[in-house]
C-alpha cells in the first residue's frame, strides 16, 4: 500500500520540535513491510525576507530513514489575505503532487496532519484525484479551525475526509460538531526508554518541554521551592530538558526564588540522551495549561517513572493513580504535595503496569491502528 503523508508542520525552521512527530510517524510506517510511504511538505516562507525567497531553492528532496520527504516552498501571505493564502496553498500542493507522481506511484491514501492548511488542501486534492484522505488533528488550538473565518475550511475537511485526532477529548469535541471521529494516538518510540531502572534515593524531579507559553515551567519551580522550604527532604534536584524563548525568564524565576542551586537547565536533548537522564530521576512533572497528548509523559512511563501532571486534558487519558497523580492547572501547592507523595510512595508504583500503559502508544500499536484505517477506506 502506498501512503503519502502531508503535514502542516515540519521541523526545518527555528523550532526543530515543530512537526517532529510527523517524521517519526512516517519512519514508523516505513518500517512496516506492507507499507511504502513518503512525505510531501509545503514550506511556507515568511514575508519578512522576500529577496531571500526569490533566490531560494524552491524544490528539495530529503532522504530520510526509509522514506523521502519532498519539499516545495511558497510565500506565506495569510496575514495579507487568508482566503488567498488557502487558495495558493492548494495550488502549490497540487503542483508539487503532480511533480511527485512523475517519480512515484499514485498513493492509495493521502494522510494529512493538522486541519489547516494541510487537511483542507489534501481533502480537495483527494477529491479531485479520487484518493481516500485521512486527516489527523494534533493542534492544541484545534477548535479555532471550526470557527469564524476558518469554519468553511474546517467543515470541508470534516465532510471530505476520514477525520482522526490524537486523543479522546479532542474526538468528543469533533462529535459535538456533528461529525464522526476516530483516534490515531501520538506514536512514542518506547523501546528507547525501556531499561533496567536503578533505585534513586534522593528526590530527582525532571520535566521535558519546549520552554514557551502554556507550559508553565515556573509552576514547577514554585512547587520545588515549597518542597525545599518544608525541609523534610534534604537532597533535591530539578532537571529541565528543552529550550525556547522563555528560557531566560525561567532562569530569572529561579534566581528570584533562590532556587538556582536546585535547578539544572540542560537544553534540548536527543531521545537517547533523554532516556539516560530519565534513568537518573524518579518523578516526572507536566505543568501545562493544555496538551492534546504530551509525548514526554508516555516516555516517562516507559522509563518506569510515575508522573505528576496537571489536568490539561491529553495526559488525563494515560495518567491514573497507578502511575501518577493529577492536579489542577496552576495549583503549584498541590503539585508540591503530589511530588512529595509520589516520591514517598515510589516503591508502590508497578513499573510493569506503567510500561504496559506506555505500550499502547508504541510504534506497532499506532501504525496498526493507522493501517487498519487505510485499509478500511481503500476498499
Amino acid at each position: 500500500m502506498n501512503i503519502l503523508v502531508i503535514p502542516s508542520w515540519y521541523p526545518n525552521g527555528t523550532d526543530k520540535l515543530m512537526g517532529i512527530y510527523h517524521k517519526e510517524f512516517s519512519a514508523a510506517l516505513a518500517n512496516r513491510k506492507d507499507i511504502n510511504v513518503n512525505m510531501l511538505y509545503i514550506d511556507r516562507q515568511r514575508l519578512n525576507a522576500p529577496i531571500k525567497y526569490l533566490f531560494m531553492k524552491k524544490n528539495e528532496i530529503i532522504e530520510e530513514t526509509g522514506y523521502k520527504t519532498y519539499i516545495k516552498k511558497m510565500l506565506d501571505v495569510h496575514k495579507i489575505n487568508f482566503d488567498w493564502q488557502m487558495k495558493r496553498y492548494y495550488k502549490v500542493l497540487e503542483k508539487a503532487f503532480k511533480l511527485y507522481l512523475k517519480d512515484n506511484p499514485k498513493p492509495d491514501v493521502l494522510h494529512a496532519h493538522v486541519t489547516l492548511p494541510a487537511g483542507y488542501a489534501v481533502a480537495k486534492l483527494g477529491k479531485k484525484y479520487n484518493i481516500p484522505v485521512v486527516v489527523t488533528e494534533h493542534a492544541s488550538y484545534f477548535k479555532r479551525f471550526f470557527e469564524g473565518k476558518n469554519k468553511k475550511y474546517g467543515d470541508y475537511v470534516l465532510g471530505n475526509s476520514y477525520f482522526t485526532t490524537v486523543s479522546n477529548f479532542m474526538a468528543k469535541e469533533i462529535n459535538k460538531l456533528g461529525y464522526k471521529c476516530d483516534i490515531i494516538p501520538n506514536l512514542v518510540d518506547t523501546d528507547i526508554f525501556v531499561k533496567d531502572r536503578k533505585k534513586v534515593k534522593e528526590l530527582r524531579i525532571v520535566t521535558v518541554s519546549a520552554l514557551r507559553d502554556g507550559k508553565r515551567i515556573d509552576d514547577i519551580i514554585k512547587a520545588l521551592k515549597i518542597i525545599v522550604e518544608q525541609g523534610k527532604i534534604k537532597d533535591i534536584e530539578l532537571t529541565i530538558i528543552g529550550d525556547g524563548f522563555l528560557e531566560n525568564y525561567y532562569k530569572q524565576t529561579c534566581k528570584e526564588l533562590n532556587m538556582d542551586k536546585y535547578v539544572t537547565f540542560v537544553g534540548r536533548k536527543t531521545k537517547e540522551e533523554i532516556s539516560d537522564i530519565l534513568f537518573q530521576n524518579n518523578v516526572f512533572v507536566i505543568a501545562s495549561e493544555m496538551e492534546t497528548f504530551c509525548i514526554p509523559g508516555v516516555e516517562a512511563l516507559a522509563s518506569g517513572i510515575p508522573v505528576v501532571a496537571t489536568r490539561c486534558l491529553g495526559p488525563e487519558e494515560y495518567i491514573n493513580d497507578r502511575c501518577g497523580i493529577l492536579v489542577d492547572v496552576g495549583d503549584y501547592k498541590a503539585m508540591a504535595d503530589a511530588i512529595v507523595q509520589v516520591y514517598n510512595n515510589s516503591d508502590k508504583y508497578d513499573i510493569s503496569y506503567m510500561r504496559g500503559v506506555a505500550s499502547n502508544y508504541a510504534s506497532k500499536s499506532v501504525t496498526d491502528k493507522a493501517i487498519k484505517i487505510y485499509k478500511k477506506i481503500n476498499k
